[in-house]
């Protein structure tokens, strides 16, 4: 009893002391920081700013050393000292940046809604059901995959099969008398492969993620490519499984691999009785990838999803050997098309959802989000009332020819005038006419390429209202989503900010020739001309070549006419070798002569360069000098500009400080190291 009333006492100190911890942290959130004038900034505000600082140096503010904290408290409050000077200049009132406001929204919205309302929902799910994962068998019956199709046989086909399903009859026979597929059938209808989300059609993963063990799900299931009927077999948490093996390859046909089993065998009895299983791989395995590792696969395997980055699968009798092992246990021999393998289970970890978030992401994007995303449009149509006047759709129909598209200037003439005045759909109460759709056809570039039969009419009319729908579905996100009234606000006081910035620094950035000379004067001792040489080359492949050349010109011969004879560099042969004045610090003949130390006029013996070997001949050394004024504009303009900036900038800040004076609570931001220092 005593006992008990100890471990209880002990919980209620652990729970009540991650209580205190929440607390202090709530507490923590709510402390005011700083005061910028009027404003208030709290702690959780500026952790919200710092969390999108992509070079952030830890993983929460409250975690850094106090200067950096300081200096991020000061970054921000400048930052909010020039939105708060923008505003009171009435920058937020003029045209322009209320236009580019509105324009931002729009864009922001648009990709706001989906990811809220579409893309979130449906990957948290698929991340969800992806811990799962399933061994199935289906009953499946198919139809021509034809646009104009008969799909009665495969209906009452799969509808028969439920029937006996229904009144007790074997999964599995059942599979093997009306399953279409007949490699399914052979197997009653079990699928090879296990199954998570994401890895079969979304309307079977739907039915499979209700069912137990051992259930079928009641109702048939309607793919693009037949019906569908699905049972349970197994159920279990997915697990990253780190495996290996020792192939002993089969060279010939299978009937004759005695030869591979009297390695294999003896190789299994000495891993029994001890011997390494990685020594064995790395000298017998005919799989060199894996044997050099000791037969390890280089990454964990998951059943439904493969290797963790390349995704392969491997053969199911070899996933189905492995997963029946322990940690550290080895396979009997199995056999494949492969040959002979020895399998051992290495290790097993957790499936790490956060890790496979990127991968769900592509896959919902590429495989179901322009689904979802009309029938999200179809619906919000719906509440704003959209119709098609579907007699006037198939008189507009009948009226074109149909076997063209609106890309065609004449798709058009055809109709008559009485058919362009009528009204073709509504939506929102507003009514458009035959007319109105053909000149938005004519003039918006996201309408060209739509077949001209009722398919495509329809759907350039769902494509011709698509910005009305969006803006319906985002015109209260501000009210329902927090998030997006704070990124919308966070992208406003960015414009402002820019263009306040803009008046105040940028565009009284202007070269001042008196400052600039000024500076010159200050620092000329640091502004030289490059070392330069004038030279000329004979460039040859070889290097005997080379060596007769040099001989020749030490002889006496004229260098001018040797390198219009032997040099072979493209372009140069013409110019009798000239390459003129040449830098000594970026050209490459002027950097092997300046690495020499040449001062005076003389012909280099044979140098290795590029492919071959270069002759320089150097005619005059031009030292560095003091630059002149003009020419050093050049090398100080940037830095001089940079000044100019910070001196503006700060000046600025300095003044809007007086104006809004800057407050940082001291005493709170001990509180926030505190906090920190027990959390590290």
């Amino acid at each position: 009893m005593k006992f008990n009333k100890i471990i209880l006492t002990l919980a209620a100190i652990l729970i009540s002391s991650n209580l205190f911890a929440e607390m202090n942290l709530s507490k923590i959130n709510e402390l005011p920081i700083i005061s910028i004038g009027k404003e208030k900034v709290t702690y959780e505000q500026l952790e919200k700013a710092y969390q999108k600082n992509i070079s952030k140096q830890k993983e929460n503010l409250f975690l850094l050393e106090k200067d950096s904290l300081l200096d991020f408290v000061n970054l921000y409050s400048n930052y909010r000292l020039k939105v708060q000077d923008a505003l009171a200049r009435g920058l937020d009132k003029d045209s322009a940046i209320r236009a580019e406001s509105l324009q931002n929204r729009k864009i922001l919205a648009e990709s706001f809604l989906f990811e809220k309302e579409l893309s979130e929902p449906n990957i948290n799910q698929m991340a969800e059901r992806r811990k799962i994962e399933y061994k199935i068998a289906v009953i499946f019956t198919t139809f021509p995959q034809v646009p104009v199709r008969d799909t009665s046989v495969a209906f009452k086909k799969i509808n028969d099969a439920m029937a006996k399903l229904k009144a007790g009859e074997n999964f599995a026979n059942v599979a093997r008398n009306y399953c279409d597929d007949e490699n399914l059938a052979k197997k009653g209808g079990v699928v090879d492969q296990w199954i998570t989300s994401g890895k079969i059609s979304r309307e079977i993963e739907d039915a499979i993620y209700t069912l137990n063990p051992g259930e079928f799900h009641p109702s048939i299931i309607v793919t693009a490519y037949g019906y569908f009927i699905v049972k349970a077999l197994e159920r279990a948490d997915r697990m990253n499984v780190l495996a290996g093996h020792i192939l002993y390859k089969q060279y010939i046909r299978p009937e004759d691999s005695l030869n591979i089993g009297d390695l294999v065998y003896p190789a299994l009895k000495r891993i029994r009785n001890g011997e390494s299983f990685e020594e064995i791989a790395k000298k017998e395995s005919s799989d060199q990838y894996t044997g050099e590792n000791g037969g390890k696969f280089a990454e964990y395997y998951s059943r439904s999803t493969g290797f963790e980055k390349n995704k392969s699968m491997l053969e199911p009798n070899f996933v189905e050997t492995l997963f029946e092992l322990k940690d550290g246990e080895v396979s009997e021999v199995l056999t494949t098309e492969l040959g002979n393998h020895i399998i051992k289970r290495f290790d097993t970890k957790p499936v790490n959802m956060e890790e496979e978030k990127d991968d769900v992401r592509k896959i919902y994007r590429k495989q179901y989000f322009e689904h979802d995303k009309i029938k999200f449009l179809d619906k919000t149509a719906d509440e704003m009332r959209f119709s098609i006047n579907n007699l006037n759709l198939i008189e507009l129909v009948s009226s074109m020819d149909t076997t063209m598209n609106n890309i065609s200037k004449t798709w058009a003439d055809s109709i008559p005038a009485d058919v362009k005045q009528k009204n073709l759909f509504t939506i929102a109460s507003k009514s458009y006419s035959v007319n109105d759709f053909i000149s938005e056809m004519f003039t918006n570039p996201k309408l060209k390429g739509f077949a001209t039969n009722n398919q495509g009419i329809t759907n350039a009319i769902k494509k011709f209202i698509e910005p009305q729908v969006i803006e319906f579905a985002t015109h209260n996100l501000e009210n329902k989503y927090p998030d997006f009234k704070q990124l919308l606000s966070e992208f406003n006081d960015g414009i402002l900010l820019f263009k306040v910035e803009t008046m105040e620094v940028w565009d009284k950035l202007k070269f001042d020739s008196v400052a600039a000379e000024k500076y010159y004067n200050t620092n000329k001792a640091n502004f030289k001309t490059e070392p330069k040489f004038d030279v000329d080359e004979i460039y040859v492949l070889s290097d005997s070549l080379a060596q007769e050349i040099y001989k020749k010109v030490l002889n006496g011969e004229n260098f001018d006419t040797l390198a219009t004879q032997f040099t072979q560099r493209t372009g140069y042969r013409e110019k009798a070798g000239k390459w003129g004045v040449v830098s000594g610090e970026t050209n490459k003949l002027g950097k092997i002569v300046l690495a020499m130390k040449v001062e005076d006029p003389i012909v280099l013996a044979p140098q290795k360069l590029e492919n071959g070997f270069t002759i320089i001949k150097v005619n005059k050394y031009f030292p560095p000098r003091q630059k002149t004024f003009e020419e050093a504009i050049p090398d100080f303009a940037s830095r001089l500009q940079e000044q100019t900036q910070k001196k503006l900038l700060n000046e600025w800040l300095e003044n809007l400080r007086k104006k809004y004076p800057v407050k940082v609570d001291s005493k709170n931001v001990e509180k926030v190291i505190k906090f920190g220092k027990e959390k590290r």
